[in-house]
């Protein structure tokens, strides 16, 4: 196995200059492309079923009729956010539901706004006015990280749309330097082949891109810990190594050995991946020959944190491609439980 890059943060970065480079986080399981976002839909019923799952809670109604309508709702980090909980609502009880509708008009289908109790009592799945934000406001003061400690939430670029609403799950959205080997799979790109819709293993860019936070934490002088959010992915970073062992047994999120560099920077270098469908970007898969160097700095007095990421695999890419995140302290979050449920994660193919 190759040994840890001995260059420095700035040298790391300079040799990424001829890289592809990417930005931009990913969009997280699906998007909404398939919902008018613009319409909105009112249910009156009886809830059927609350399903309190991820990557998306799902509700039945029943409507006088017996039309059953599905709503799907945001995962449950995200709806705990809006004071949302597994007992807010119950089979059973009457509601009125609201909603954007599937585009297609055939599905009884629709992405929750709001529910409304018999009470006046509101549950919210997204668009709710006085909701908390997931950053801390501009002008917040908070003590920063001095040691890159924390939980951490990127920060979305300018005309980036979380909720892919430009982004139809049915289109390829991917501008990797490939291999023939890649250029094949991007030939044959089926929707249905998405990892995130069996609940497989996510690995490196893409759990460094997602719109969940990830919390850094100090074991001991030796050891970081990384844990992120969704499905409680957790990864160790041997701050004690200077090389790999020769011996690795390949792994998704693989073996990483990591440094403070002169200028304060944490460099971490990552080998023994395991294939991984999907595992460059989207539509692409990655090997065991893939190798990942991550540069982060904090920013903004230890508030804020960047990360240059650059990511090499000749089995499917044919240059390094380099892309970089921004994130942002949440000193008072706590990381919540989030597991993908298999029988939740294609629930959206064939809702309504």
């Amino acid at each position: 196995m190759r040994a840890c890059l001995s260059a420095t943060a700035a040298a790391v970065a300079a040799a990424t200059l001829g890289a592809a480079t990417l930005a931009g986080p990913s969009v997280a399981h699906h998007s909404r492309a398939n919902f008018d976002l613009d319409a909105t839909v009112e249910v009156e019923g009886v809830v059927k079923e609350f399903a309190w799952r991820n990557p998306h809670a799902y509700v039945v109604i029943e409507t006088p009729d017996g039309t059953e309508w599905t709503f799907e709702m945001n995962s449950t980090p995200v709806l705990a956010r809006f004071g949302t909980t597994r007992h807010s609502l119950t089979p059973g009880e009457h509601v009125v539901a609201h909603g954007n509708p599937d585009r297609n008009p055939d599905r009884h289908f629709a992405y929750t706004t709001v529910f409304t109790k018999d009470d006046g009592t509101e549950v919210w799945s997204w668009g709710k006015p006085d909701a908390p934000s997931s950053q801390p406001p501009p002008d917040a003061v908070f003590a920063g990280s001095t040691d890159f400690t924390g939980v951490w939430r990127i920060i979305f670029e300018a005309g980036f749309d979380v909720l892919g609403r430009n982004r139809p799950d049915t289109e390829l959205h991917s501008d990797l330097p490939v291999t023939a080997k890649g250029q094949a799979q991007i030939d044959a790109f089926d929707p249905d082949d998405n990892p995130d819709w069996d609940c497989l293993p996510r690995t490196m860019p893409t759990i460094v891109g997602y719109p969940y936070p990830f919390e850094i934490s100090r074991v001991d002088d030796d050891t970081l810990k990384i844990l992120y959010e969704v499905d409680h992915v957790e990864r160790t970073v041997h701050m004690g190594m200077s090389a790999h062992p020769a011996d690795l047994e390949p792994t998704v999120l693989g073996h990483s050995i990591g440094r403070i560099d002169d200028d304060g920077s944490l460099v971490i270098d990552t080998v023994g991946f395991a294939h991984v469908v999907w595992g460059s970007g989207e539509g692409v898969d990655s090997g065991e020959r893939k190798h990942t160097t991550e540069v982060y700095r904090l920013t903004d007095d230890g508030r804020g944190l960047s990360l240059t990421f650059t990511m090499e695999d000749p089995e499917y890419l044919t240059e390094p491609v380099t892309i970089t995140h921004r994130y942002r302290l949440n000193p008072d979050y706590q990381i919540q439980d989030y597991y993908c449920d298999p029988e939740d994660a294609r629930r959206h193919l064939t809702a309504g």
